[in-house]
């Protein structure tokens, strides 16, 4: 598994870190201190999302249970998982339960299993999601485990689609399966299309401790993934041997449950990505951050050291202060940039997926009305399940790129806006000592790249429990899951309708009932998908938004201390003048250094 970026030890970056929330409160800039402190505990503890999938009773829930130590999630012998349980850190245990309606409710968390496998409270209100908040060490940096209803099938599975976009969405994903039998070839094909889509992917082979030929269909399993040209690892688990060791302390017995192995592989996948990922945008932001304050701190030294530029000064200051105070207006293009596109996309979106499902009505008809329906009805139900699958999870990827081409639009455009505010301002700062200058036109004061923050977006730090959940019962948003309302709409109501009806009716009445059905469940799936891009679109919208906003903000915020800084220039006397042009000069060479740092960090060699 691969991570992007340049790497350096979290150490480094959180003294960084330090050193700039040190600078930029002591330069009061609290605003700017108040991201990068955000930022170090996003690099300490910003939460990593872990989906848990795989097929039906193979011990996915178990193997949550296993991880944490507590039989937070069902694992009843008949009942399926209903619903996704999520469990994250706290500092005492806590449980919610979240309604299709969006209400909340607080629960025992000692029942959270029952919930999530019952799937509703009563007959009136049905469930998307149960929440959990454990005081476990594992936890406690952030790691978030999803534990998702099964499905069934692989690719033909109906829920495959939804699967596949909280896949693409996760942080890393678990794909389980036990050791009674090797891959099938659906859970061969569901593998290798999720190895390209997720970010980091581990199998998990559990009940090692029940079947003693495990280590066969290990191997077995293991030249699947060859042959499919996937290099995924496998790692063999048993949940009874780590309950076991776990209650008696048994340390061989836990080794040899496979869970020291996981835990290990967890940990070292997240140090590896806050070592990668974070500490790149820990100095992107380091480097924003202090861009703006050395930036303030160079006109301050200009209207000290120059005094017969300080009219023409002002009057460029007065007119950056302008300019960035709307580009945080409602007014902003850029923000209708972000309306219009935005609402660009789900027009396109909306109609892409009418235009799909359209086709597979037709290739569903053309396939029903050339056959016998009652005949071949086992062979087109999975086929159908595949060809939605397909043409869904192809709409999802089309949207993002779409998403992700609006973010690079919207960024060129502030980025159009931040230059102009920074000819007026005069662009830059020249160092206090000799040698070339660093002009802050050449550093990003948008943080991180515009491919980056559309993923970031839509992944989210921190994604939302109502975004994540509603995809799970939907078509899947961009947090993560995997249960489809209208998985039993083909698979029961065809059998029951199409193949029993058919027994007693003529052909064309069975055909008659088969097209309908397919009618009925494309319909819904269309639905469903709609709702997840839906809530995709609003989040990733929302996200690039307040993000700019941010940024817009602390701009304004620059302009009107660099104003302020050059109107005190002008008031002040010459002694006072000579110590103040000597303090900043102080000042920027420290800050200087440390943009210095962060520019080594990204890769950037200053000039």
């Amino acid at each position: 598994m691969s991570f992007p970026g340049t790497v350096i030890g979290s150490d480094q970056i959180l003294q960084l870190l330090d050193q700039a929330i040190t600078e930029t409160n002591r330069l009061g800039r609290q605003d700017l201190a108040g991201r990068l402190t955000a930022q170090r505990d996003q690099v300490t503890s910003g939460a990593w999302h872990v989906l848990v999938a795989g097929e039906f009773k193979k011990g996915k829930s178990a193997l949550v249970n296993a991880l944490l130590g507590v039989p937070v999630c069902g694992t009843d012998a008949v009942a399926f998982t209903a619903v996704p349980t999520i469990i994250r850190y706290g500092p005492a245990p806590a449980a919610e339960v979240v309604l299709d309606s969006g209400q909340r409710r607080t629960i025992d968390p000692a029942q959270a299993a029952r919930y999530a496998t019952e799937g509703a409270i009563g007959e009136e209100a049905r469930l998307e999601s149960v929440e959990v908040a454990l005081p476990r060490e594992l936890l406690r940096g952030g790691l978030v485990l999803i534990d998702t209803p099964g499905i069934g099938g692989g690719f033909a599975a109906a829920a495959a689609a939804s699967t596949m976009r909280a896949m693409s969405l996760a942080d890393a994903v678990l794909v389980v399966s036990d050791a009674s039998q090797e891959y099938t070839a659906a859970e061969v094909e569901l593998l290798r299309r999720a190895a390209e889509i997720c970010p980091r992917l581990l199998c998990v082979l559990t009940k090692v401790d029940f079947y003693p030929e495990w280590q066969r269909i290990l191997e077995i399993n293991k030249g699947h993934l060859r042959r499919a040209g996937l290099t995924v690892d496998i790692l063999p688990v048993s949940s009874v041997l780590r309950d076991t060791a776990l209650q008696s302390g048994d340390q061989p017995l836990n080794a040899e449950s496979g869970f020291p192995a996981l835990v290990n592989r967890l940990r070292a996948q997240l140090a590896a990505q806050r070592e990668a990922v974070s500490s790149t945008r820990a100095a992107e932001a380091v480097q924003s951050s202090l861009a703006q304050v050395a930036g303030t701190l160079d006109v301050e030294h200009a209207a000290l050291t120059r005094p017969e530029e300080q009219a023409a000064t002002l009057q460029r200051l007065d007119q950056a202060r302008e300019r960035a105070t709307g580009l945080r207006t409602p007014d902003a293009r850029w923000q209708h940039v972000i309306n219009d596109r935005f609402a660009d996309v789900q027009s396109r979106a909306d109609e892409d997926l009418q235009a799909r499902m359209r086709r597979l009505e037709q290739e569903a008809s053309d396939r029903i009305k050339a056959g016998d329906p009652a005949r071949e009805w086992a062979e087109i139900v999975p086929w159908l399940y595949q060809r939605t699958n397909e043409e869904l999870t192809d709409a999802h990827t089309q949207m993002m790129k779409l998403i992700n081409d609006v973010v690079e639009e919207v960024g060129r455009l502030f980025d159009g806006e931040v230059a102009m505010i920074g000819q007026l301002t005069g662009g830059g700062y020249q160092r206090p000592t000799a040698g070339d200058g660093l002009r802050l036109d050449q550093l990003s004061i948008r943080g991180p790249g515009k491919l980056e923050l559309g993923m970031h977006a839509a992944r989210g730090w921190s994604l939302s429990s109502s975004v994540v959940t509603t995809l799970v019962v939907a078509t899947l948003h961009p947090g993560f899951l995997v249960v489809l309302p209208i998985t039993a709409a083909l698979g029961t109501v065809f059998a029951v309708k199409a193949v029993h009806g058919f027994k007693t009716a003529r052909v064309e009445a069975a055909r008659t009932e088969a097209l309908r059905s397919v009618a009925g469940y494309l319909n819904q799936a269309r639905v469903d998908a709609n709702r997840a891009v839906q809530n995709i679109l609003r989040h990733n919208r929302a996200q690039i938004r307040d993000y700019y906003l941010d940024r817009a903000t602390e701009l304004a915020m620059t302009a009107q201390a660099e104003h302020a800084a050059t109107v005190r220039a002008v008031h002040a006397d010459r002694s006072s003048a000579q110590q103040r042009a000597s303090q900043t000069a102080t000042d920027l060479a420290r800050v200087t250094t440390l943009l210095d740092e962060a520019g080594r960090v990204r890769g950037v060699r200053p000039r």
